[in-house]
């Protein structure tokens, strides 16, 4: 189930932000020194929050922490008469510092025909513990259904994440207005931090993962202008990334193990006993776990595991493109790239503990892998003028990339005895030297191989200034290649075909209002998953309307549709949205703004599953489903039924601009999120969350002039999350929260 970050990620309150601060005072006149026009402001402030509820779910949707800041800070500088020394114009700017989570410092800077410079640093500390996401919703205890002893809730997320992304870039342009000019660039992606995985050996361990990845990339290109209106481009692009990640175990729902001398074991995130995860209370016994020891020594259960994994990659890439309309009826675009990549990665994974399954008490695995990525992409685009008001446009587009790949790797099993099997002794009591260690080689060859050819051919006709047309057909052709090892008839080979009708208008019947109009029809000869569609839709609408200078509205739709009839798919999908906006600014002093957006997504095919709810627990979708082994294709998953998704949408904004002095601005407004949507339920403890929710956000702000370069700022947020389903078997995921921000901002 998505979380609710990713769902409202559909809407235009995806990311909740503090309140707009209102429009700032007119810019002082700035000084003037040393042959240059200088303005720069800077704005230093407090926060401060009251929170109510859950801190973790405040975190992963604010995340706006108590503390000073520095909110703001610009530097710009002008020579006056274009010949500055170093520059001739300056622009610094960085927002955010002392505790934000996201700040940034960005750097512009020029000098006439010599260059152009941008660089920038951004920083986000990224924090995510929507607890029901990955969640195995542990049963509370008897006489619950299904009830466990003990009863083990977990309450966060499995996959929590709480890592800082620093991420920096770097572009210089040298003589941009010459005939022959070159481009070079830098970035620098770090992230570092923990986070948290799972892994399922006989039961599921829950992993600490400490995140430490670098991306560093180069760019160096050159521009060369070869006749008028056409310019022809080399770039050459190296890419390195190196990941240090680690895994290790993160000792959950430990138990003593009676050994000599006393260990404890993790018997991971699962604990249902009456469903035997990770066992069932043995006979005679309470409980799995009786004072801290654990009761069945037959139990798969961890006492450590590790996995060191680096990975090392980099990437060439050289591209040539052209830019031309050197002809008075052709347009002329085009590119080719040539990338050959190559990854490695050695492995060190090792196991102890109990894995039932296998009977296994231990293992290490070692060994290395690599495999190569070489790429080509072409893409051509050509616009003929055939008339006035006639245009041919072609746009071509070919991809081509295989992955040979190969690994070796090696694991040594310390797995019981026969005889001890035989005996029922293989527990987490019997010592390592009573186990048979076996050497597992493996050994891979492989490749991945992608052929993507696409051409799109389109009329336009501006049949008036008033109105316009444009016709258009589209065709792919998508050809996989799968080789495992080599060998005869160890491959798998798709072909793919897509045709699309394109049909599209614009008109303009007065100054005041723009209307456009788009449509495409996909037909595809086969699918590569069961929920790709052979048929799909797409419409799209978007109106402008200025009835006055100081009033314009807006309004779109977007529609996407998909369907797949196959008798043992059956999918059908839609994704609808419509979305309506309006600015008024009748009077200098007042302005208001409106907005409302509405998202309908809806998916439908047929699913096999197996699930056999508890005694006394009727599920509605599992007991309406078929008993027909899967229409015979799947004894394992005998059920078969119509699953279904649907999420809707509705997203509404009001803000209000006004001054009611000469020296104050001032802003309210208030957004809300609201959503409902259904899925099939599987468990009788799961909730909708994320399907059914509304996240409510009002904020006032405003700014007084305080004269002599001064302005005094203030703004207020209020944060309401809520979920219309119950809670689950985890921690409650309801917060509101104020937040306060003052600040003062100098300028001149």
């Amino acid at each position: 189930m998505a979380s609710p970050k990713t769902l409202s990620a559909q809407t235009p309150a995806a990311t909740p932000a503090p309140a707009p601060p209102p429009a700032a005072p007119a810019e002082p006149d700035g000084m003037t020194r040393g042959g240059y026009q200088i303005h720069q402001s800077i704005e230093l402030g407090y926060r401060s929050n009251d929170l109510s509820g859950s801190g973790d779910m405040y975190d992963t949707l604010v995340n706006l922490q108590t503390g000073p800041r520095i909110l703001d800070q610009t530097l710009t500088m002008q020579s006056v008469d274009h010949q500055g020394l170093l520059f001739d114009n300056l622009y610094l700017n960085s927002v955010g510092w002392g505790g934000d989570p996201n700040n940034y410092l960005r750097l512009r800077a020029d000098k006439n025909k010599w260059y152009n410079l941008q660089g920038s640093f951004r920083r986000d500390q990224y924090f995510s513990d929507y607890d029901l996401l990955a969640n195995p919703l542990n049963p509370p205890p008897p006489p619950a259904p299904g009830g466990s002893t003990p009863s083990a809730p977990v309450l966060n997320s499995p996959n929590e994440f709480e890592t800082t992304r620093r991420m920096s870039d770097v572009d210089l342009t040298l003589l941009p207005q010459s005939r022959v000019s070159f481009r070079l660039g830098f970035s620098h992606n770090n992230m570092t931090g923990p986070s948290y995985s799972s892994i399922h050996e006989g039961t599921e361990a829950l992993l600490l993962q400490n995140w430490n990845t670098t991306m560093n990339a180069y760019r160096l290109g050159v521009d060369f202008r070869i006749a008028p209106r056409t310019v022809l481009s080399y770039d050459q692009f190296l890419d390195y990334f190196k990941g240090d990640t680690d895994y290790l175990l993160d000792p959950i729902n430990q138990a003593l193990v009676p050994t000599t001398p006393v260990s404890s074991v993790s018997l991971g995130l699962s604990f249902d006993t009456a469903n035997k995860e990770p066992c069932a209370v043995p006979a005679g016994q309470i409980s799995l776990i009786v004072n801290g020891t654990l009761t069945d020594v037959t139990c798969s259960a961890y006492s450590s595991y590790a996995r060191n994994q680096r990975v090392r990659t980099s990437t060439p890439t050289e591209r040539f493109s052209l830019r031309s309309n050197y002809f008075q009826k052709l347009e002329l675009v085009g590119s080719f790239a040539y990338s050959a990549a190559t990854s490695s990665t050695p492995l060190d994974e090792s196991f102890s503990g109990l894995i039932t399954r296998t009977n296994t008490l231990a293992f290490t695995g070692s060994g290395t892998a690599a495999a190569n990525r070489i790429s080509d992409a072409a893409d051509l685009g050509a616009t003929l003028h055939l008339t006035q008001h006639l245009r041919l446009i072609e746009k071509f587009y070919f991809w081509a990339y295989r992955i040979p790949e190969n690994a070796n790797f090696s694991e040594v099993d310390s797995d019981c005895t026969a005889a001890i099997i035989a005996a029922k002794n293989c527990t987490l009591l019997t010592p390592l030297i009573s186990t048979t260690p076996t050497n597992v080689p493996t050994a891979q060859q492989a490749s991945f191989n992608q052929t993507w050819t696409r051409n799109q051919t389109e009329l336009a006709w501006d049949i008036s200034k008033k109105i316009g047309v444009r016709v258009g057909y589209r065709y792919g052709d998508r050809d996989f290649n799968h080789f495992n090892d080599f060998l005869p008839g160890d491959e798998d080979h798709f072909v793919g075909l897509e045709k699309t009708a394109l049909l599209g208008f614009w008109a303009r019947p007065t100054h005041a209002l723009r209307l456009n109009f788009d449509l495409e029809h996909t037909n595809y000869n086969a699918v590569f998953v069961r929920v790709s569609p052979r048929k799909e839709a797409r419409y799209r609408f978007q109106t402008t309307y200025t009835p006055r200078s100081w009033a314009t509205i807006g309004g779109s739709i977007n529609l996407l549709q998909q369907s797949n009839a196959d008798a043992q798919t059956q999918y059908l999908a839609h994704n609808q949205n419509y979305g309506l906006t309006a600015s008024l600014a009748p009077r200098e002093r007042f302005g208001m703004d409106l907005a409302y957006n509405f998202n309908s997504v809806i998916q439908n095919a047929l699913i096999c599953f197996a699930d056999t709810p508890p005694v006394g627990v009727i599920l509605p979708f599992v007991a309406n489903a078929n008993n027909n082994d899967c229409a015979g294709n799947d004894t394992a998953n005998n059920l078969m039924a119509n699953s279904y998704y649907t999420n809707h949408t509705n997203f509404g904004m009001a803000t209000v601009r006004f001054k009611p002095a000469k020296r104050v601005q001032a802003n309210v407004g208030y957004s809300i999120t609201s959503v409902d949507g259904n899925v099939p339920q599987f468990n009788i403890l799961q909730p909708l969350g994320s399907l059914q929710y509304k996240y409510q956000q009002p904020v006032a702000n405003v700014s007084v002039d305080l004269g002599h370069k001064w302005a005094y700022n203030m703004g207020w947020n209020y944060y309401q999350y809520g979920e219309g389903s119950f809670v689950g078997p985890t921690a409650p995921r309801y917060f509101h929260a104020n937040t306060v921000t003052e600040s003062l901002r100098y300028a001149f």
